[in-house]
């Protein structure tokens, strides 16, 4: 509590010059910005007077260069016919004129008129209606391009409406020939439409509004703004062949740059946050050492849970350098943890354990049994897991280590009481099944009929007591490998036929059919231990002629794959729970587990024959059938050809 009331007493005595400190910095801001202000509005004025000179230049040599360059090709046509004078064939004068279009960006088409007279236009398609036309013919026009021809003068018009349709600027140039007499005239049509989103694109590049007119005529404009020849703009006059214009350039509002009103707002905005900046800061100290003592409490109460825990748990590194361990490693290992603190993490593991770790790569969350290494040089069971997380940006391990050699110890007793019972109990169980055998059998002599039936109930629960013995060794078998197991090659037809007779017995005795479906089963062969196949099938028609109503059929069918074959067993049962499905193939698992059950079973066989059918390479599983009955099924690696051979 003492250390919570130290930053509580610095805050409060921060609490006046958290809020002095800011307005004063607010005020100085606000006496800067307003000299500051006047200054860049100043400066920026005679700025972009400079800059909208230059962009007025940039914009006036772009409108000459883009329209005079379309114009020269007039020039050059003429000039070419004047020294022909005035003779060029057709075939001749289109190729000229094709080459003249194509290097012309903004003429839409050329025309060729001796004597006024239209004879010759590139390109004809679209401009069919202009072919014969006489210029003296124009009443509108004529008399401009007469006088023309009287003072000798090429003159851009426009736009004018084109008899071909739409809007164009025509540049007409009378043609005398090198004797001084009059040819016709050139008439270039410019559509100049591509020319003005050019120039309003120019114009939005450097932010300007951008207008241009004719010099002699005030009040008609050619392109752009209109509104710019009435209002302070820069005016240029423009260099273009055959026509006087002149262009108006001015900033728009947006580029204008701020006024002094926005200095103003944007020195109050910077002048605010800093305030709040600056509050905040002041704020954060006096909370810091609040959130030190918190995270302080976290870390501790964080270490004690974790020393809690009774298994190891150990961080590293991804190169297995141990970062941390928690107190338990002392109870289990015999380490203090900070005699691990920058140690190997094999260092807790068996000799060769380590390699073996790494071959395994258990994924995350993932249990291994391992050997440990105790401090005294004890080795012991251990059960390993891992799981990857961050720390501070980078990559750590976790490991999980609980000392499993007590329950091994009690496993082990557990195996071994089973084996020594089970060996125990067979002997005396086979010599009592033997007798029960000869006296039901008649060797004792004729019996009555309750003498029979008792002797023959005896000798079935004398049966089913060593069916459970043999489960209970072969399930300790499996569960330490040594069970033996004779692969030989055999046909699956032949295995499948000895099945069915072996299980005949059972099912004439529940009146139950056994059917074999398969096409191709002679053709079939495996590499199995044929008694273990036996004892799988027997498992699987043995349930599924208890649980199949009487007068009913079990099939078993088979299906081929590419490389293994699958056999079934279906029956016509009630099928198995499906809360029960997950639990089919577990030790001592069943379905109706109570005393009152109908049928009997010890919870095994199914396990035994998951584990048979694994050792012999294959797989188990089970799913209903589309009648409703169960279906058990189990796959088996074909033989390979060279096996066969």
């Amino acid at each position: 509590m003492e250390q919570s009331n130290v930053p509580k007493q610095q805050s409060h005595w921060l609490l006046p010059w958290q809020w002095l400190v800011p307005l004063f910095c607010l005020l100085c801001a606000c006496i800067v910005t307003e000299y500051q202000s006047r200054q860049l509005v100043e400066q920026r004025q005679n700025q972009a007077l400079q800059q909208l000179i230059g962009i007025s230049g940039q914009l006036r040599s772009f409108v000459e260069a883009e329209l005079n360059t379309s114009l020269y090709m007039s020039l050059g046509l003429a000039a070419y016919l004047r020294a022909s004078d005035g003779k060029l064939s057709e075939k001749e004068t289109l190729f000229l004129l094709k080459n003249l279009l194509e290097q012309g960006k903004h003429i839409r088409n050329i025309g060729l008129a001796p004597d006024n007279v239209l004879t010759l236009v590139y390109p004809l398609q679209g401009n069919e209606r202009v072919l014969g036309l006489n210029y003296q013919n124009l009443s509108q026009q004529w008399p401009a391009i007469k006088q023309l021809i009287e003072e000798k003068e090429a003159k851009l018009t426009g736009p004018i409406a084109l008899i071909q349709g739409g809007e164009g600027y025509v540049y007409r140039m009378p043609l005398f020939l090198n004797d001084g007499s009059y040819w016709g005239i050139i008439s270039t049509v410019l559509d100049l439409t591509t020319f003005n989103q050019m120039l309003l694109q120019q114009a939005n590049s450097y932010q300007v509004q951008v207008g241009i007119r004719e010099k002699d005529a005030a009040s008609r404009v050619l392109f752009g703004y209109s509104h710019l020849f009435s209002e302070d703009a820069l005016i240029l006059d423009l260099n273009i062949k055959g026509a006087q214009w002149q262009i108006a350039v001015r900033f728009m509002d947006e580029a204008a740059g701020w006024s002094l009103w926005q200095w103003r707002l944007l020195g109050a905005s910077l002048s605010i946050v800093f305030c709040l900046m600056l509050a905040w800061l002041l704020y954060s100290y006096r909370r810091s050492a609040l959130f030190a003592d918190a995270l302080q409490d976290n870390e501790i109460y964080s270490r004690r849970i974790m020393n809690s825990v009774l298994d190891v748990i150990v961080t590293t590194d991804l190169n297995g350098t141990i970062d941390r361990v928690n107190s338990a490693v002392s109870t289990v290992f015999g380490y203090f943890p900070i005699q691990l603190a920058g140690q190997p993490f094999s260092k807790l593991l068996a000799p060769g354990q380590a390699e073996l770790l790494a071959t395994l790569a258990p994924g995350e969350g993932a249990a291994v049994e391992l050997s440990g290494l105790r401090h005294s040089g004890e080795i012991f069971a251990i059960d390993l897991s891992r799981n990857r997380t961050e720390h501070q940006g980078k990559a750590r391990y976790v490991w999980l280590i609980r000392d499993i050699s007590e329950r091994k110890k009690i496993e082990q007793l557990k195996n071994d009481f089973v084996s020594t019972v089970s060996h125990e109990l067979r002997t005396p169980l086979t010599a009592i099944s033997g007798a029960l055998g000869l006296a039901v059998g008649g060797a004792l002599g004729p019996l009555n009929d309750k003498q029979q039936h008792m002797l023959a109930l005896a000798q079935q629960n004398s049966q089913r007591l060593g069916k459970l013995i043999n489960d209970l060794l072969d399930i300790e078998k499996l569960a330490v490998n040594k069970m033996q197991f004779r692969f030989r090659l055999w046909p699956l037809a032949e295995l499948l036929h000895q099945a069915i007779e072996l299980n005949q017995p059972l099912a004439l005795q529940r009146q139950v059919t056994l059917e074999l479906q398969c096409n191709e089963q002679d053709y079939l062969w495996v590499e199995v231990d044929d008694v273990r196949f036996q004892q799988v099938m027997a498992n699987l028609l043995a349930n599924a002629i208890r649980h199949s109503p009487q007068a009913a059929k079990v099939l078993i069918s088979v299906v081929l794959s590419a490389k293994t074959v699958r056999v079934a067993v279906t029956d016509q049962g009630d099928g198995v729970a499906a809360d029960f499905e997950s639990r089919l193939f577990e030790k001592f698992s069943q379905a109706d587990s109570s005393d009152r059950r109908q049928i009997a079973g010890t919870g095994l066989g199914l396990a035994i024959c998951k584990d048979l059918v694994k050792a012999m390479g294959g797989d188990i599983g089970y799913q209903r059938s589309a009648s409703g009955g169960a279906c058990f099924y189990f796959t088996l690696p074909l033989a390979t050809e060279l096996s066969l051979e």
